[in-house]
C-alpha cells in the first residue's frame, strides 16, 4: 500500500512555527511547462489564496488556519490538492506532461483520499447501485474508511496532529458525502430509512469541517426531517443550523455555505428549492448581513438575481464553429432557447437527441433561435464532437471554460446541462428548464404569440 500510493514522494519538507509573527507559507515552483498563471484556491469556497505569475524564486503567502486548497491552472485542466499550514514549504513541481505534484506526504495523502474515493465507487458500482438491501452499503464504506485511516496512521510521524485531524476528516467527509448523495439523490430514500443511520458516526463539528462542510448540512437535514413533517421555510432550517452548531463561527460558516448551495446547486436541495426565490433571498441576505462569511454569498446572490425570470438576458458573445463572432444582441426579437453543455458532460450528451429534435422542429422558423453553447475547455474537442455528430439544426457556439466567465456568472451556471428560454423582448422566460420536453415546446409557442 505504501509503495503504491507514495512512490512519487521524494522529500518531506514540513516545519511548523506557531509562535512566529510572520504567519503563512512559502511557495516555490519548479516547472517544465510555461503557464501564464498558477492558482492556489481554497477547496470549499474557491477563494484565491495565491496567483503565481513568476515561477522564479520563493514567495511568502499569508494564511490563517490550516486548510485544504487546490493548486491548479486557470481552466483547472491540471490540479492537485494541498494541505496548507503555517510555515509550510510548498514546493510545487510541474512535469513536462503538465501534471502538478508537491513533495509533501500530507499532500499525497489528501490526493489519495480524493482519488481513491472515485476508484472505490467505480470498482464496486454494481453492488452500490443495484443493491436492494441498502443497509449493507454503509457497512462496505465503513470498511473502506477504516482501511484508509490505517494508511493515514502509517505515516503519522510525518506530520502534526493538526494535519492528521484534517486528513482524518477528509477521509470521513468524502465517504459520508457520497453516501448522502446516494441516499438523498440517487436512490431517493426516505430520511427515516435506516440507511441514514450512519449520521451517528459523523464526527462532532470542528474547524476541520471548513475543508468539506456539506456533510453537516446533509446530516442536519436528515435530523430535521426525522422530527418535522417537512421544511416550512429556509429561515427555519437556518435557525436549526444555529441550534445544532454551538460554535458561532462554524454556525455562520455553515449558514453561508447552505445559502450558497441553494443558489448554485438547487437540485441537491429539492426539499428546499421551492421555498427559495428572489424575495426569500433578499430577506435572507438582510438577515445575514452580520455573518462574517457574508462574502461567500454575495457573488452567488448577484448571479442569482441576474438570472431570474423576468430579468433582461445578459448579452453574451461567443464563437461559432467557423471562428465567427456571435453576439446575443443580434438575436433579440426572436424566442431564444439556450442549451449550455460540454463534451465531457454525461447528462448533456444523454439529453442531446431531445435538444436536436427541438432544434430540427424550429430550424425553418425565423422567429426562433436555438443556441447550443459549449463551455468546454478545449475548442478542438468541441469541434471534433460536432464533426462526428454532423447535425446542423442549430447554432453551435463556443465559450472557452464558459462556466467561469461573465456568461457563467450572469446566468448563474454552476452545473450543466442548463437550459434557458428568452422571450422576444430579451427578458428571461425560464432560467432553469429541467430538460427539453413537450412542455418546453409549449412555452416556445406561447412566447411566439407574444408581441
Amino acid at each position: 500500500m505504501k509503495s503504491k500510493y507514495f512512490l512519487l514522494i521524494l522529500v518531506l519538507f514540513v516545519f511548523y512555527g506557531c509562535n512566529q509573527k510572520n504567519s503563512g507559507f512559502d511557495i516555490n515552483v519548479d516547472s517544465y511547462v510555461d503557464y501564464d498563471t498558477l492558482y492556489i484556491s481554497e477547496l470549499t469556497t474557491n477563494n484565491s489564496l495565491a496567483k503565481i505569475y513568476d515561477f522564479q524564486g520563493k514567495r511568502r503567502v499569508e494564511l490563517g488556519l490550516p486548510t485544504v486548497a487546490s493548486i491548479h491552472t486557470k481552466n483547472k485542466s491540471s490540479q492537485y490538492l494541498t494541505v496548507l499550514a503555517q510555515n509550510k514549504d510548498l514546493n510545487i513541481y510541474i512535469s513536462p506532461d503538465t501534471i502538478i505534484k508537491t513533495n509533501n506526504i500530507a499532500d499525497s495523502l489528501v490526493n489519495f483520499l480524493w482519488k481513491s474515493n472515485l476508484e472505490f465507487i467505480n470498482d464496486n458500482s454494481s453492488f452500490i447501485f443495484n443493491k436492494k438491501n441498502t443497509d449493507s452499503i454503509p457497512i462496505l464504506f465503513e470498511s473502506f474508511r477504516q482501511k484508509r485511516e490505517r494508511v493515514i496512521n502509517l505515516y503519522r510521524d510525518e506530520y502534526s496532529e493538526e494535519i492528521a485531524n484534517i486528513l482524518r476528516f477528509q477521509n470521513d467527509a468524502r465517504i459520508y458525502s457520497f453516501l448522502f448523495w446516494l441516499g438523498r439523490i440517487s436512490k431517493g430514500l426516505d430520511v427515516k430509512n435506516s440507511f441514514f443511520d450512519f449520521i451517528d458516526d459523523i464526527p462532532k463539528v470542528s474547524e476541520t469541517l471548513k475543508s468539506l462542510p456539506d456533510i453537516y448540512l446533509y446530516k442536519y437535514e436528515v435530523e430535521y426531517l426525522r422530527t418535522h413533517e417537512g421544511i416550512e421555510s429556509t429561515t427555519d432550517f437556518l435557525k436549526f443550523i444555529e441550534e445544532k452548531t454551538e460554535n458561532k463561527d462554524l454556525a455562520d460558516f455553515l449558514k453561508a455555505i447552505y445559502i450558497k448551495a441553494l443558489i448554485e446547486m438547487p437540485s441537491y436541495w429539492d426539499k428546499h428549492e421551492k421555498l427559495f426565490n428572489s424575495v426569500v433571498l433578499t430577506q435572507t441576505l438582510n438577515a445575514e448581513k452580520s455573518n462574517i462569511y457574508y462574502h461567500l454569498i454575495e457573488q452567488s446572490s448577484s448571479s442569482f438575481f441576474a438570472s431570474q425570470n423576468g430579468e433582461l438576458a445578459y448579452p453574451f458573445q461567443a464563437e461559432d464553429k467557423f471562428g465567427n463572432q456571435f453576439d446575443l444582441k443580434g438575436s433579440i426579437g426572436k424566442v431564444i432557447f439556450i442549451d449550455t453543455w460540454a463534451t465531457w458532460c454525461g447528462p448533456c450528451i444523454q439529453h442531446r437527441d431531445k435538444v436536436l429534435e427541438l432544434a430540427n422542429k424550429y430550424k425553418n422558423n425565423e422567429g426562433v433561435e436555438i443556441l447550443l453553447v459549449s463551455v468546454d475547455t478545449s475548442r478542438e474537442k468541441w469541434k471534433s464532437f460536432l464533426k462526428k455528430e454532423n447535425k446542423n439544426f442549430a447554432q453551435n457556439l463556443f465559450i472557452e471554460n464558459g462556466m467561469r466567465t461573465e456568461f457563467g456568472n450572469n446566468y448563474n451556471i454552476k452545473s450543466i446541462p442548463r437550459y434557458i428560454l428568452i422571450g422576444k423582448n430579451g427578458k428571461i422566460i425560464n432560467s432553469n428548464i429541467k430538460e427539453p420536453s413537450k412542455a418546453v415546446e409549449k412555452e416556445i409557442e406561447i412566447a411566439l404569440m407574444e408581441k
